[in-house]
């Protein structure tokens, strides 16, 4: 195991408050965003006024870079316009009125696991899978097949292909208030098994990993998952859950396999990793054993403002506001996140949609969240240099990045920033570090 020590040990009262699962009605009305993943937007193939039903292919992609999207109820597309999704960017979208039938396209049908590689990385493709992740990206990109290596290390002025040797499962969330994956870890998936063996046979990988959260136990599935590997290839590695930020990929991959991925720009390919979460481990199962798209995602509903907490398996495009509704409406929400409340993004508008990327929705009310105001000028205190788990010196970027001199922070290692907000958690000036971060990359992309 790794030697994981910077970050910060969040309190028991900032885990996941409950495991339990909420059960929800379709919605009334769903907007779908043609872009719910870093790369380029999908191309609509239906019109205004157009009857579409659940399932059915309303936007397709052209290669791997674009994801196809489908609707997630029976209805009428009533309109496509640019509207806001939980990142605040403005994307051109479908919004479907229901019907209130749910009447699917084709009913989801059983079909044998493909024999070779391509023909699962076009299942996974068609199905609309991303690889969930601080940068989302459509999965079938994301995998890298044995025979064809997207990515190289460079050494001594030669490129060297690193070959994936493990799979590295991610039983944990992003941070602790999250916990669709801990959900999923401690109940039995069928298409679990058939996910891994996909995942293997694309990436080549010979070892698997599970990471999980050792206060979160047992795991009955992944146990005899283990036992059952013949060649003792398959293991468990349990790791602090409340240790933040160990769940996001680069400090995992360090605490669970001690290999440094390097950065900026990094990916753990480039040690020899594929790793994903264990909510995608099981769509992959699903994609590649049936002919159902994803019309869903598994999310966390939590905060002091909500009447109800847990985990909700939710229509992709349900807009927040109708979501919370749904759940009895809310208590004074003093601020609402799509995401954690640590990693996540406030949100102003209550149309906005519920994405593939949304990991998790939070309403906090005001004593549960600390408003910056007029933060202070930063005191050399060190508070941030200390936690941040990538060895950054965020105090001076983020002094760079209120100046707007963001060519210096990029210099800086602004890229290397994973946006995990341990800095600001600790920060005695309440300054908005990743705020400032967030901005600085934006502009610098632009």
């Amino acid at each position: 195991m790794g030697l994981f020590l910077k970050g910060i040990t969040l309190p028991k009262r900032l885990s996941a408050p409950s495991l339990s699962l909420i059960e929800l009605a379709a919605p009334e009305k769903v907007i779908l965003p043609l872009r719910q993943y870093v790369g380029e937007p999908s191309e609509a193939i239906v019109a205004v006024g157009d009857s579409v039903k659940t399932g059915q292919l309303i936007a397709d992609a052209s290669d791997t870079h674009r994801l196809p999207v489908h609707a997630t109820i029976s209805g009428t597309v009533t309109e496509i316009t640019a509207h806001s999704d939980p990142r605040g960017l403005h994307v051109e979208s479908i919004c479907i009125e229901s019907d209130g039938t749910d009447t699917w396209l084709t009913p989801p049908e059983a079909q044998q696991p493909p024999p070779d590689t391509d023909n699962m990385v076009t299942r996974i493709h068609a199905a609309g899978l991303i690889a969930q992740g601080p940068f989302s990206t459509p999965l079938a990109y994301d995998l890298v097949p044995v025979d064809q290596p997207k990515t190289y290390l460079y050494r001594d002025g030669t490129n060297v292909v690193q070959k994936i040797d493990t799979l590295l499962i991610n039983c944990l969330d992003a941070e602790p208030s999250l916990g669709v994956n801990r959900y999923l870890a401690s109940t039995h998936n069928d298409t679990l098994e058939q996910g891994i063996a996909a995942l293997k046979a694309i990436t080549g990988a010979t070892r698997v990993v599970f990471a999980v959260d050792k206060h979160f136990s047992p795991w009955p599935q992944l146990n005899e998952i283990v036992q059952n590997d013949e060649e003792e290839a398959t293991c468990i590695t349990a790791l602090n859950g409340r240790r933040f930020p160990t769940g996001l990929p680069i400090p995992l991959v360090k605490a669970a396999l001690s290999r440094e991925v390097p950065l900026p720009y990094g990916h753990p390919r480039d040690v020899g990793v594929a790793l994903y979460d264990l909510h995608t481990v099981i769509a992959v199962g699903t994609s590649t054993t049936s002919s159902a798209p994803q019309t869903t995602t598994m999310i966390t509903l939590g905060g002091g403002a909500l009447k109800q907490q847990g985990i909700a398996t939710v229509r992709l495009g349900t807009t927040i506001g109708s979501l919370i509704d749904s759940l009895g409406g809310t208590t004074d929400a003093a601020k609402i996140i799509c995401g954690g409340p640590m990693t996540g993004m406030a949100q102003y508008d209550r149309d906005t949609p519920i994405t593939k990327e949304v990991t998790g929705l939070f309403a906090l009310t005001d004593t549960e969240i600390q408003l910056s105001g007029e933060y202070r000028e930063c005191i050399n205190c060190g508070m941030c240099v200390k936690v941040c788990p990538v060895n950054l010196l965020p105090g001076i970027l983020s002094l760079y990045c209120a100046k707007d001199k963001f060519d210096l922070a990029e210099a800086e290692g602004l890229f290397s920033c994973i946006e995990c907000g341990a800095c600001d958690y600790v920060c005695p000036s309440r300054r908005p570090l990743v705020h400032l971060f967030r901005h600085a990359k934006h502009q610098l992309m632009e």
